[in-house]
C-alpha cells in the first residue's frame, strides 16, 4: 500500500457508506482483511478522506504502433472489408465509411501513389499480420536448418574397424545428401600418417569419388601442412 502521512483517516466503505475516523493503522488491516485496498477520495482535508477498493491486477499491455496502419494521403485504393474495390476515393470518404461500419480504414501499402488501403477490424489485421511473420520466420528457420552443412571426419588408418567407421560415416554422408545437407568430409593425417599422406590421400580420395552416390563433389582443399585434406560434396538438384 501506499505511504499515508495522516496518522487518522475518515473512513468509508466500498459502498460509500460512512466507518468514522480510524486510526490509518488500523484502516490498513481493515482494508486487507477485506482483501482491498486504501483509496484516497480527498486527502485536502483533516482528517483525509479514504475508502476501500478492489485490488487493482496489473496486466502488462503491448501497445502496438498503429500509426504504420494509417493512411496519409489524400486519396486512397480502397477495398471495403468484403474484398470488394472500391475504386480510388477520398481518405475523408473511405474513413467515413469505416466508422459508419465500426471499422478503421487501414493501410495495406503506403509506398505507392495512390496508397492501398482497406476497411476491416484493425486489430484483427495486426494480429494476422504478426501470425503470418511468425509463420514464415518458422519456415524460413525450418528451410535454414534443412539444408545447414554437414561436417563428417574420416580416419586414414587401413585397419578394418577404421574402414568400418568410414564406410559407416559415407552412408551418413549419402543420407545427408538425399535430404539435401551440404557436406564436407575431412582427412586429417597425424604423426607418421604425413610422411604417407599423398598416398593415402588418393586412397581415400577414391574411394569417396566412388562413394558419393547421392550428390557431387565440388570443391577439393588441402591446407598448407598438408595434414588436412577436405572435400566439398552438394546434393543433387531435384528436378
Amino acid at each position: 500500500m501506499a505511504y499515508i502521512k495522516a496518522s487518522f483517516l475518515a473512513m468509508k466503505d466500498e459502498n460509500g457508506r460512512d466507518l468514522g475516523t480510524m486510526a490509518t493503522g488500523l484502516a490498513r488491516d481493515y482494508a486487507r482483511k477485506k482483501g482491498m485496498e486504501l483509496v484516497a477520495v480527498n486527502e485536502n482535508v483533516d482528517p483525509p478522506i479514504y475508502t476501500v477498493k478492489p485490488r487493482q491486477r496489473f496486466v502488462p499491455r503491448v501497445q502496438d504502433d498503429k500509426s504504420q496502419y494509417e493512411v496519409t494521403a489524400t486519396t486512397v485504393r480502397c477495398t471495403d472489408e468484403t474484398g470488394k474495390s472500391l475504386g480510388v476515393i477520398s481518405t475523408a470518404e473511405a474513413k467515413k465509411l469505416a466508422e459508419e461500419r465500426g471499422l478503421s480504414l487501414i493501410a495495406v501499402n503506403n509506398k505507392i501513389d495512390p496508397p492501398i488501403g482497406r476497411i476491416g477490424d484493425l486489430n484483427k489485421y495486426i494480429y494476422d499480420q504478426k501470425k503470418a511473420q511468425k509463420e514464415k520466420e518458422k519456415k524460413n528457420r525450418a528451410a535454414a536448418k534443412a539444408c545447414e552443412k554437414k561436417d563428417l571426419k574420416l580416419t586414414s588408418d587401413t585397419t578394418p574397424s577404421s574402414q568400418a567407421d568410414r564406410d559407416r560415416i559415407m552412408k551418413q554422408a549419402n543420407d545427408f545428401l538425399k535430404d539435401g545437407h551440404p557436406v564436407d568430409l575431412t582427412i586429417r593425417f597425424r604423426g607418421r600418417e604425413i610422411s604417407h599422406a599423398e598416398t593415402s590421400m588418393n586412397r581415400i580420395r577414391d574411394e569417396i569419388l566412388h562413394g558419393i552416390v547421392e550428390g557431387t563433389v565440388t570443391k577439393e582443399t588441402r591446407n598448407q601442412n598438408g595434414d588436412t585434406y577436405t572435400i566439398s560434396c552438394n546434393p543433387v538438384k531435384k528436378k
